[in-house]
């Protein structure tokens, strides 16, 4: 095997990663931006406006509160990740388990009423997020290793209310997304060079911050008091990394021999709709819905370029669009306790083909609960728990021009814990 095809997949692995990491709907486009909603599976969010975090998903919403209100929390991500399989060059297992790393997920919401009719709001998310973690010496290096992702997403929002019946909102996000990937040798390179370059051989590593920018706006229509609907629209985040990238492989086999290269990509994350509901449809019980559609279609094709211009790679990536579909009911004990519960579906955008082992994509199924404790009208604890369920499915990948794909198979799940505490002043 030629070892500058080997150094040229290692860096095309590392660069789809890191580019996957920020487009992927069902694993890694995170909902999770408040402990209220949590509990319920996200369902409803256009349209319930209980605490400050609802100006983040539907600035309309914010035209409800006749008071400024604040709520400050986390979610805590404790994700259950393997991958089995054996390598068709050794048969030396390729199983790993425990793949994803625990992670927390903070965030802050402020609204502010200026008067009947207009609000103000700000926030600070996190909108997408990975992080994927092999062995130093992992036989599959080129398409294990480390993947990182982290985002904030922070928003400044406006809310008009025209009548009873319609509000209308829009909103500015700025998202600063840092990146950082990293890939070994794996076991292929220390058989073709004799053991020249061990098998934890840095062959890639590729990391970049950058800022992106775009928009997002809402409608609310309130039937009633016990009756409105929502509709969001989140607009695409164009974000032009321009990184640094080095391995360890000498330059007479075409690497960087360990010295840094510049190399830019420009990545863009899809536009997204959501429709949601809340009906109050008994004096002590609501029912809350959401449908989100995300054009994942738009990521046809991944292309890097370097400081030259040159294309470094380019690779068809044929992603589909996805949606989001979830319920919920909530239960009203009384002025103090408030409980609610949901369940939800992920659909996964990533086409079969096009699946890898550092983002083993796939539909998902949420169970969630939570619950609502008021000390007095103006403070209040909200936290939740949801339960993800990922269907078991099956990787094929490439390593290296002439040797057989490695084949896995891939299942996860993941427990959510979070606690927001609310303030109205």
């Amino acid at each position: 095997m030629n070892q500058k095809n080997l150094f040229k997949r290692s860096a095309l692995a590392a660069a789809v990663a890191i580019v996957s990491s920020n487009v992927y709907a069902a694993g890694f486009q995170l909902n999770e931006y408040t402990a209220a909603g949590l509990g319920r599976s996200f369902s409803g969010e256009g349209a319930i406006a209980d605490t400050a975090a609802s100006g983040s998903r539907n600035p309309a919403t914010m035209t409800m509160f006749n008071r400024p209100a604040f709520s400050m929390g986390a979610i805590y991500v404790d994700p259950d990740v393997s991958v089995t399989g054996k390598s068709p060059v050794t048969g030396a297992s390729t199983s790993d388990d425990n793949i994803a790393p625990n992670q927390w997920v903070p965030n802050i919401h402020f609204i502010m009423p200026l008067d009947d009719q207009w609000a103000v709001g700000a926030s600070a998310t996190s909108n997408y997020g990975l992080a994927t973690e092999f062995s130093d010496n992992y036989p599959a290096g080129p398409i294990g290793g480390e993947t990182d992702l982290t985002t904030i997403n922070t928003n400044l929002s406006v809310a008009y209310r025209l009548n009873q019946n319609f509000s209308f909102g829009v909103g500015f996000d700025a998202v600063y997304a840092k990146a950082k990937i990293r890939r070994t040798a794996g076991e292929l390179v220390p058989i073709k060079t004799g053991g020249l370059l061990p098998a934890d051989t840095e062959v890639a590593k590729l990391k970049g911050d950058e800022w992106g920018y775009g928009w997002n706006a809402g409608i609310l229509y309130e039937v009633d008091d016990n009756n409105r609907y929502g509709f969001t629209y989140r607009s695409e985040v164009k974000i032009d990394f321009d990184g640094e990238y080095r391995n360890g492989i000498p330059q007479a086999l075409g690497g960087t021999g360990g010295h840094t290269v510049p190399g830019s990509l420009t990545l863009n994350l899809p536009e997204m709709w959501e429709v949601s509901g809340y009906n109050k449809v008994a004096p002590k019980w609501a029912i809350h819905y959401s449908l989100a559609y995300t054009s994942w279609s738009q990521f046809q094709e991944l292309k890097a370029t370097g400081s030259n211009g040159q294309t470094l790679f380019q690779k068809e990536e044929g992603y589909h669009d996805a949606y989001r579909i979830a319920l919920g009911t909530t239960y009203y004990y009384d002025d103090n306790w408030t409980f609610r519960t949901g369940i939800a579906f992920d659909d996964s955008p990533v086409p079969a083909d096009n699946r890898t082992i550092s983002i083993p994509d796939q539909d998902r199924f949420w169970v969630s609960a939570g619950t609502t404790y008021a000390f007095n009208k103006d403070a209040s604890v909200d936290v939740g728990v949801s339960y993800m369920h990922g269907q078991t499915v099956n990787i094929s990948e490439k390593v290296a021009d002439g040797v057989p794909n490695y084949e896995f198979q891939a299942k996860g799940t993941a427990m959510l814990y979070g606690a927001n505490f609310n303030y109205s002043f």
